[in-house]
Protein backbone atom coordinates (compact mmCIF):
# COMPACT_ATOMS: atom_id res chain seq x y z
CA UNK A 1 0.00 0.00 0.00
CA UNK A 2 1.31 3.67 -0.63
CA UNK A 3 1.17 5.08 2.66
CA UNK A 4 2.26 8.07 2.16
CA UNK A 5 -0.45 8.75 -0.80
CA UNK A 6 -2.64 6.79 1.81
CA UNK A 7 -1.67 9.36 4.55
CA UNK A 8 -2.13 12.35 2.71
CA UNK A 9 -5.60 11.34 1.40
CA UNK A 10 -6.30 10.93 4.60
CA UNK A 11 -5.41 13.75 5.66
CA UNK A 12 -6.79 15.84 2.98
CA UNK A 13 -10.19 14.12 3.27
CA UNK A 14 -10.35 14.63 6.84
CA UNK A 15 -9.59 18.46 7.15
CA UNK A 16 -11.63 19.44 4.46
CA UNK A 17 -14.43 17.39 5.70
CA UNK A 18 -15.60 16.37 8.73
CA UNK A 19 -12.85 18.66 10.59
CA UNK A 20 -13.95 21.60 9.10
CA UNK A 21 -17.55 21.22 9.18
CA UNK A 22 -17.10 20.45 13.05
CA UNK A 23 -14.98 23.76 13.58
CA UNK A 24 -17.68 25.47 11.54
CA UNK A 25 -20.27 24.24 13.82
CA UNK A 26 -18.92 24.78 16.97
CA UNK A 27 -19.72 27.40 19.99
CA UNK A 28 -16.56 27.53 21.65
CA UNK A 29 -14.85 29.04 18.89
CA UNK A 30 -16.14 32.52 20.17
CA UNK A 31 -13.80 32.31 23.31
CA UNK A 32 -11.11 32.67 21.69
CA UNK A 33 -11.33 34.11 17.78
CA UNK A 34 -7.96 35.22 17.62
CA UNK A 35 -6.50 31.40 18.07
CA UNK A 36 -9.29 29.71 16.05
CA UNK A 37 -8.43 31.98 12.83
CA UNK A 38 -4.91 30.61 13.11
CA UNK A 39 -6.61 27.18 13.40
CA UNK A 40 -8.43 27.86 10.29
CA UNK A 41 -5.88 29.50 8.17
CA UNK A 42 -3.66 25.77 9.13
CA UNK A 43 -6.36 23.92 8.14
CA UNK A 44 -6.98 25.20 4.40
CA UNK A 45 -2.83 25.58 4.49
CA UNK A 46 -2.30 21.78 5.50
CA UNK A 47 -5.67 20.79 3.47
CA UNK A 48 -4.18 22.14 -0.18
CA UNK A 49 -0.78 20.67 0.62
CA UNK A 50 -2.48 17.57 1.38
CA UNK A 51 -4.67 17.16 -1.30
CA UNK A 52 -1.85 18.36 -4.04
CA UNK A 53 0.62 16.41 -2.19
CA UNK A 54 -1.65 13.00 -2.18
CA UNK A 55 -1.17 13.44 -6.32
CA UNK A 56 2.13 14.25 -6.55
CA UNK A 57 3.07 11.26 -4.25
CA UNK A 58 1.21 8.71 -6.44
CA UNK A 59 2.91 10.20 -9.99
CA UNK A 60 6.56 9.79 -8.47
CA UNK A 61 6.13 6.63 -6.62
CA UNK A 62 7.94 4.77 -9.09
CA UNK A 63 11.50 6.78 -8.83
CA UNK A 64 11.99 6.08 -5.13
CA UNK A 65 10.86 4.91 -1.75
CA UNK A 66 9.84 8.49 -0.31
CA UNK A 67 8.82 11.61 -1.75
CA UNK A 68 11.93 13.52 -1.10
CA UNK A 69 13.86 11.08 -2.33
CA UNK A 70 11.51 10.71 -5.63
CA UNK A 71 11.51 14.44 -6.09
CA UNK A 72 15.06 14.55 -5.38
CA UNK A 73 15.50 11.38 -8.49
CA UNK A 74 12.89 13.34 -10.47
CA UNK A 75 15.08 16.33 -10.48
CA UNK A 76 18.19 14.82 -11.55
CA UNK A 77 16.65 13.62 -14.58
CA UNK A 78 15.24 16.98 -15.54
CA UNK A 79 18.34 18.46 -15.07
CA UNK A 80 20.03 15.53 -17.25
CA UNK A 81 17.65 16.54 -20.38
CA UNK A 82 14.87 13.74 -19.69
CA UNK A 83 11.45 15.73 -18.49
CA UNK A 84 9.80 12.63 -18.03
CA UNK A 85 12.11 11.34 -15.46
CA UNK A 86 11.44 7.75 -16.64
CA UNK A 87 7.94 7.86 -15.83
CA UNK A 88 5.54 6.43 -18.07
CA UNK A 89 2.40 8.31 -19.73
CA UNK A 90 0.25 7.40 -16.50
CA UNK A 91 2.55 8.85 -13.91
CA UNK A 92 3.26 11.92 -16.01
CA UNK A 93 -0.26 12.54 -16.20
CA UNK A 94 -0.72 12.59 -12.14
CA UNK A 95 2.55 14.70 -12.10
CA UNK A 96 0.70 16.93 -14.52
CA UNK A 97 -2.17 17.09 -12.22
CA UNK A 98 0.03 17.38 -9.25
CA UNK A 99 1.73 20.22 -10.75
CA UNK A 100 -2.05 21.81 -12.09
CA UNK A 101 -3.36 21.65 -8.84
CA UNK A 102 -0.99 23.64 -6.73
CA UNK A 103 -0.66 26.04 -9.88
CA UNK A 104 -4.49 26.46 -9.73
CA UNK A 105 -4.43 27.12 -6.09
CA UNK A 106 -1.95 29.85 -6.13
CA UNK A 107 -3.18 31.31 -9.32
CA UNK A 108 -6.81 31.79 -7.70
CA UNK A 109 -5.24 33.49 -4.55
CA UNK A 110 -3.33 35.56 -6.97
CA UNK A 111 -6.76 36.39 -8.74
CA UNK A 112 -8.78 37.05 -6.04
CA UNK A 113 -6.03 39.56 -4.45
CA UNK A 114 -6.05 41.48 -7.59
CA UNK A 115 -9.82 41.10 -8.17
CA UNK A 116 -10.47 42.84 -4.27
CA UNK A 117 -7.86 45.52 -5.25
CA UNK A 118 -9.32 46.68 -8.25
CA UNK A 119 -12.77 46.80 -6.62
CA UNK A 120 -11.95 48.16 -3.85
CA UNK A 121 -10.34 50.80 -6.03
CA UNK A 122 -12.98 51.18 -7.36
CA UNK A 123 -15.60 51.59 -4.60
CA UNK A 124 -12.93 54.08 -3.25
CA UNK A 125 -13.18 56.79 -6.22
CA UNK A 126 -16.95 56.43 -6.58
CA UNK A 127 -17.57 56.80 -2.33
CA UNK A 128 -15.15 59.80 -3.20
CA UNK A 129 -17.56 61.15 -6.38
CA UNK A 130 -20.58 60.63 -4.01
CA UNK A 131 -19.71 61.21 0.05
CA UNK A 132 -18.68 64.12 1.74
CA UNK A 133 -15.92 64.57 4.51
CA UNK A 134 -17.07 63.77 7.68
CA UNK A 135 -15.34 64.15 11.13
CA UNK A 136 -13.94 61.48 12.53
CA UNK A 137 -15.36 60.47 15.83
CA UNK A 138 -13.62 57.67 16.99
CA UNK A 139 -10.83 59.00 19.48
CA UNK A 140 -7.34 59.34 18.51
CA UNK A 141 -6.49 55.57 20.49
CA UNK A 142 -8.51 53.90 18.00
CA UNK A 143 -8.39 56.04 15.00
CA UNK A 144 -6.00 54.38 11.99
CA UNK A 145 -5.65 57.70 9.85
CA UNK A 146 -8.96 56.82 7.86
CA UNK A 147 -11.24 59.87 7.65
CA UNK A 148 -15.11 58.95 7.59
CA UNK A 149 -17.22 59.98 4.43
CA UNK A 150 -20.76 60.41 4.67
CA UNK A 151 -23.13 59.40 1.97
CA UNK A 152 -26.40 60.20 1.52
CA UNK A 153 -28.57 57.01 1.73
CA UNK A 154 -31.63 56.40 4.08
CA UNK A 155 -30.20 53.14 4.87
CA UNK A 156 -28.43 52.84 8.02
CA UNK A 157 -24.62 51.43 7.34
CA UNK A 158 -21.12 51.90 8.01
CA UNK A 159 -17.99 50.05 6.10
CA UNK A 160 -14.67 50.11 5.49
CA UNK A 161 -12.65 49.95 1.99
CA UNK A 162 -9.53 48.40 3.33
CA UNK A 163 -6.35 49.27 1.05
CA UNK A 164 -3.06 51.28 0.70
CA UNK A 165 -5.93 54.38 1.12
CA UNK A 166 -9.00 52.93 2.85
CA UNK A 167 -12.16 54.92 3.65
CA UNK A 168 -14.75 54.28 6.31
CA UNK A 169 -18.31 55.14 5.27
CA UNK A 170 -21.31 55.89 6.85
CA UNK A 171 -24.70 56.87 5.81
CA UNK A 172 -27.31 59.51 6.43
CA UNK A 173 -29.76 56.85 7.26
CA UNK A 174 -26.81 55.72 10.52
CA UNK A 175 -26.80 59.38 11.44
CA UNK A 176 -30.56 59.49 11.91
CA UNK A 177 -30.65 56.15 13.61
CA UNK A 178 -27.87 55.84 16.01
CA UNK A 179 -26.85 57.80 19.12
CA UNK A 180 -23.34 59.41 19.29
CA UNK A 181 -22.22 57.00 21.77
CA UNK A 182 -23.72 53.98 19.48
CA UNK A 183 -22.29 55.79 15.99
CA UNK A 184 -18.80 55.80 18.01
CA UNK A 185 -18.37 52.04 18.40
CA UNK A 186 -19.80 51.18 15.32
CA UNK A 187 -16.88 53.53 13.81
CA UNK A 188 -14.40 51.75 16.05
CA UNK A 189 -15.58 48.74 14.82
CA UNK A 190 -14.28 49.38 10.98
CA UNK A 191 -11.24 51.27 12.03
CA UNK A 192 -10.57 47.93 14.08
CA UNK A 193 -10.90 46.15 10.64
CA UNK A 194 -8.63 48.29 8.82
CA UNK A 195 -5.95 48.36 12.07
CA UNK A 196 -5.83 44.68 11.75
CA UNK A 197 -5.79 44.21 8.23
CA UNK A 198 -9.09 41.63 8.20
CA UNK A 199 -9.33 42.05 4.42
CA UNK A 200 -5.70 40.08 4.25
CA UNK A 201 -7.21 36.90 6.95
CA UNK A 202 -10.33 36.68 4.36
CA UNK A 203 -8.22 36.76 1.28
CA UNK A 204 -7.19 32.99 1.23
CA UNK A 205 -10.65 31.93 2.04
CA UNK A 206 -12.06 33.97 -0.46
CA UNK A 207 -9.50 32.25 -3.42
CA UNK A 208 -9.88 28.76 -1.80
CA UNK A 209 -13.65 29.04 -2.14
CA UNK A 210 -13.23 30.54 -5.67
CA UNK A 211 -10.57 27.63 -6.46
CA UNK A 212 -13.54 24.75 -5.12
CA UNK A 213 -15.94 26.78 -7.70
CA UNK A 214 -18.26 27.44 -4.78
CA UNK A 215 -18.84 24.70 -3.15
CA UNK A 216 -20.87 24.17 0.16
CA UNK A 217 -17.90 23.01 2.60
CA UNK A 218 -15.79 26.00 1.43
CA UNK A 219 -19.01 28.37 1.42
CA UNK A 220 -19.41 27.30 5.49
CA UNK A 221 -15.76 27.92 5.98
CA UNK A 222 -15.91 31.47 4.65
CA UNK A 223 -18.50 32.08 6.37
CA UNK A 224 -17.23 30.78 9.48
CA UNK A 225 -13.94 32.83 9.20
CA UNK A 226 -15.54 36.11 8.60
CA UNK A 227 -18.04 36.07 11.44
CA UNK A 228 -14.97 35.21 13.62
CA UNK A 229 -13.46 38.41 12.17
CA UNK A 230 -16.36 40.26 12.84
CA UNK A 231 -15.96 39.15 16.32
CA UNK A 232 -12.72 40.19 16.71
CA UNK A 233 -13.03 43.52 15.38
CA UNK A 234 -15.91 43.78 17.80
CA UNK A 235 -14.12 42.81 20.86
CA UNK A 236 -11.54 45.56 19.90
CA UNK A 237 -14.17 47.99 19.41
CA UNK A 238 -15.15 47.56 22.99
CA UNK A 239 -12.11 48.44 24.52
CA UNK A 240 -12.91 50.82 26.79
CA UNK A 241 -16.31 51.03 25.68
CA UNK A 242 -19.68 49.20 27.06
CA UNK A 243 -20.11 46.79 25.11
CA UNK A 244 -23.99 46.85 25.44
CA UNK A 245 -23.38 50.47 23.39
CA UNK A 246 -21.85 48.40 20.26
CA UNK A 247 -24.78 45.52 21.15
CA UNK A 248 -27.49 48.15 20.73
CA UNK A 249 -26.30 49.77 17.58
CA UNK A 250 -25.82 46.54 15.66
CA UNK A 251 -29.16 44.95 16.76
CA UNK A 252 -30.74 48.17 15.81
CA UNK A 253 -29.01 48.70 12.32
CA UNK A 254 -29.98 44.83 12.03
CA UNK A 255 -33.63 45.28 12.54
CA UNK A 256 -33.36 48.56 10.05
CA UNK A 257 -32.82 45.89 7.57
CA UNK A 258 -29.49 47.44 6.22
CA UNK A 259 -27.11 44.29 5.89
CA UNK A 260 -25.75 44.32 2.19
CA UNK A 261 -25.72 47.95 1.64
CA UNK A 262 -21.87 47.21 2.24
CA UNK A 263 -20.72 47.32 -1.33
CA UNK A 264 -18.22 44.09 -2.88
CA UNK A 265 -14.89 44.60 -1.09
CA UNK A 266 -16.20 46.46 1.80
CA UNK A 267 -16.43 45.01 5.18
CA UNK A 268 -19.23 45.84 6.85
CA UNK A 269 -20.32 45.83 10.31
CA UNK A 270 -23.97 43.93 9.79
CA UNK A 271 -23.54 42.18 6.69
CA UNK A 272 -23.24 38.61 8.42
CA UNK A 273 -26.13 37.65 10.92
CA UNK A 274 -25.97 40.03 13.89
CA UNK A 275 -27.93 37.83 16.78
CA UNK A 276 -24.54 35.99 17.54
CA UNK A 277 -22.44 38.68 17.90
CA UNK A 278 -25.38 40.73 19.84
CA UNK A 279 -25.16 37.84 22.09
CA UNK A 280 -22.18 37.36 22.67
CA UNK A 281 -21.66 41.54 23.16
CA UNK A 282 -24.08 40.98 25.55
CA UNK A 283 -23.14 37.78 27.61
CA UNK A 284 -19.02 37.54 26.74
CA UNK A 285 -17.77 34.10 26.86
CA UNK A 286 -14.63 33.91 29.77
CA UNK A 287 -11.51 33.69 27.94
CA UNK A 288 -9.82 30.75 28.21
CA UNK A 289 -6.08 30.01 28.02
CA UNK A 290 -5.97 26.51 27.87
CA UNK A 291 -8.91 26.66 24.56
CA UNK A 292 -6.26 29.21 23.22
CA UNK A 293 -3.15 26.54 23.82
CA UNK A 294 -5.25 24.39 22.14
CA UNK A 295 -6.23 25.45 19.17
CA UNK A 296 -2.68 27.01 18.51
CA UNK A 297 -1.23 23.39 19.09
CA UNK A 298 -3.75 21.94 16.78
CA UNK A 299 -2.08 24.86 14.40
CA UNK A 300 0.96 23.66 14.55
CA UNK A 301 0.19 19.82 14.44
CA UNK A 302 -2.32 20.36 11.74
CA UNK A 303 -0.38 22.28 9.59
CA UNK A 304 3.09 20.04 9.83
CA UNK A 305 1.00 16.72 9.27
CA UNK A 306 1.68 17.20 5.56
CA UNK A 307 5.15 17.64 6.32
CA UNK A 308 5.13 14.08 8.00
CA UNK A 309 3.09 12.62 5.34
CA UNK A 310 6.09 13.74 2.92
CA UNK A 311 8.74 11.53 4.78
CA UNK A 312 7.14 8.43 5.13
CA UNK A 313 7.64 5.62 2.81
CA UNK A 314 5.83 5.54 -0.82
CA UNK A 315 5.26 1.84 -0.25
CA UNK A 316 5.87 -0.92 1.91
CA UNK A 317 6.21 -4.33 1.34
Amino acid sequence: MLTTIVGLGIVAVLLIGPVAAALARAQWVQREPRAVLVLWQALGLASGLAAGGAVLAAALAPLAGSLPSALAAYWRAAAAGDLSGGLDVFHLFLLGAAIGLFGWLLTMTAVSSWRATRCRARQRELVDLVSTPWPNRVSPARATGAGARLIDHPAAAAYCLPGPSSRVVITTGALSLLDPDELDAVLAHEHAHLAERHDLLLLPFAAWSEAMFGLAGTQRTRRAVAQLVEMLADDRACLGRDRAVLATALARVGVAGAGGVAPSGALGSTDLAVLPRVQRLLEPPAPSWWLRTLSYAAAAVTVTAPLWAFALPLAVA
